[in-house]
């Protein structure tokens, strides 16, 4: 009976040996996640007096929740290792003008040890009309890699996260959980 226990344990492992040996290298193991600086969602604001004015209480906290959503959502979908950007001694970052210099966020990504940046802004044209626009770039080479976009109405938390989850979920986790597959 033994002899008979050790033989079907012994056929057992041979074929889960055969398995992994037919199953390629790359299905076997998963891809390390991506470092991914994702830097604080930035306002573009070009409605009437809006660049007079300046950013609103509303809006920076509004920014404020839409980033940790972003942060979380990227997380959570294992593709990516979201980089802490609190440290990062570039004045882009602190100034929140990442999106208008040419680049300068994938040297702010590479300084923080990241392997990409994660750069997303709100275009403001009115209350009613708004834009976002998600852009990362290589660290290493400072090559856009990825942009999304998409129009939305109203200037709401409501439809920010609505965009939001959109771009993230349709035009980025999706097609690269495809693209890891095949």
């Amino acid at each position: 009976m033994e002899c008979l226990c050790s033989l079907r344990k012994s056929l057992r492992q041979c074929v889960a040996i055969a398995l992994l040996a037919l199953t390629p290298a790359a299905a076997r193991e998963s891809p390390r996640p991506i470092k991914l600086a994702v830097f604080d969602l930035e306002l573009d604001d070009f409605s009437a007096g809006g660049p007079i004015a300046g950013e609103s209480a509303v809006e920076t906290a509004r920014l404020q929740r839409m980033t940790t959503l972003v942060r979380d959502l990227l997380s959570r979908s294992d593709l990516f290792e979201v980089v802490g950007v609190n440290t990062s001694a570039n004045p882009m970052v602190a100034e929140h003008w990442l999106r208008k210099c040419n680049g300068c966020d994938a040297d702010a990504a590479r300084d923080l040890g990241a392997d990409m940046s994660f750069v997303g802004f709100f275009r403001k044209i009115s209350v009613m009309e708004q834009y976002l626009e998600l852009r990362i770039r290589d660290a290493r080479t400072g090559q856009l890699v990825h942009v999304s976009q998409t129009d939305l109405r109203g200037e709401t938390d409501e439809s920010w996260s609505r965009a939001l989850r959109f771009l993230i979920r349709y035009e980025l986790v999706e097609p690269e959980l495809r693209r890891r597959e095949h």
